[in-house]
């Protein structure tokens, strides 16, 4: 088993070269984690050792196969999507999620973390909208752990 050290792109990149994509299917946690093991939805054993401070992104293409694409595929995560009604709020609930070490990930119109009873409790005492969704945990990032392997999806 060869050791995967780059992502080659995005699959949109590949379009034309690629036949059929085999999913690496990771959560958030996992997509940070710049070491791993890994197995493919059709079989395939990876071993993944990127750069520190790498994330591995929704889409991102590992390796090809002849004409087949090892795809990452961010996994479905049980999320609260916080939709602040005012520039105040989303101040308040960024400040908040920052001060907790939430990780956030930022969407046209609302912030993506985690589910947590803490969260929910604080966001519920703030009057900050939310709603609670199993969805991959892709979005925006910002911050001083955002290092290494940038691209925009």
């Amino acid at each position: 088993m060869s050791v995967i050290t780059d992502v080659l792109g995005n699959v949109a990149d590949f379009k034309d070269r690629i036949r059929e994509q085999d999913p690496l299917l990771l959560n958030s946690e996992e997509r940070a984690s710049p070491h791993m093991l890994g197995h493919t939805e059709g079989g395939r054993d990876l071993r993944i050792s990127m750069p520190r401070g790498t994330e591995l992104n929704d889409g991102d293409v590992l390796a090809l196969d002849g004409d087949v694409a090892i795809v990452v595929q961010a996994a479905a995560e049980e999320l609260f999507i916080v939709c602040p009604n005012d520039a105040l709020s989303w101040g308040v609930a960024g400040y908040q999620l920052g001060n907790l070490h939430r990780p956030v990930r930022f969407r046209e119109g609302a912030m993506l973390t985690p589910a947590d009873a803490m969260v929910a409790d604080m966001l519920g005492r703030l009057d900050i909208p939310y709603e609670r969704k199993t969805m991959p945990f892709v979005g925006k990032r910002y911050g001083s752990h955002t290092g290494g392997h940038h691209h925009e999806h």
